[in-house]
């Protein structure tokens, strides 16, 4: 857990700016297709507090940012004068910089949505670890069993957290990367 932590601070600490570029928007994609494939196959809730807050938060962080993904792929087409298929419009109507500020807006909350994830991780651990013990320790076969049920829904919920953190934090500083790039070209007036 704690490397998930470390990696959370590295990868936020490393990312560049830059322009969100074609060859950027197909990783999006694939970011986007990757949580949405976690999300659909996100585990019930085990019953411990701490274990599904988590999930809970990861879950959200997720949906947040496929749908952010998305908007940023859109508006991006837009300011490009291609289509959805990628196709040259010339009557497509750019964005303004109105639109790219709340897109900002929003992929910041969803930062914040990822980070409150992040800090709740180490506590959803240390959780599942205690029930896990407790399935293991104890001595009566029908508590033994159910509480084995518990362990096993708390780990699912666990890895699913697992699985989604690192792509929410790459994905969530290539957006804003990307957000903060193109404003900064829109406010200099410059074109993309």
């Amino acid at each position: 857990m704690k490397k998930v932590l470390l990696m959370a601070i590295a990868l936020i600490s490393m990312v560049a700016v830059q322009a969100q570029t074609k060859d950027e928007i197909s990783k999006s994609q694939e970011r986007s297709a990757k949580l949405k494939a976690l999300c659909d196959d996100y585990p019930k809730q085990c019953g411990n507090a701490d274990v599904d807050a988590y999930g809970k938060a990861v879950y959200d962080a997720a949906i947040m940012a496929v749908a952010n993904s998305e908007q940023l792929e859109n508006l991006y087409k837009r300011e490009i004068g291609e289509t959805k298929d990628g196709v040259t419009d010339v009557t497509v109507k750019k964005p303004t910089l109105e639109e790219w500020i709340t897109l900002g807006t929003t992929v910041t909350a969803e930062g914040v949505s990822v980070k409150k994830a992040v800090d709740q991780a180490q506590k959803a651990a240390i959780e599942v670890k205690t029930i896990s013990e407790s399935a293991a320790k104890e001595k009566n076969p029908m508590k033994a069993a159910k509480l084995a049920k518990g362990a096993k829904a708390a780990t699912a919920v666990l890895e699913f957290g697992n699985l989604a953190t690192p792509i929410l934090l790459e994905g969530s500083a290539a957006q804003a990367a990307a957000v903060q790039q193109i404003i900064q070209t829109l406010q200099s007036g410059g074109n993309l």
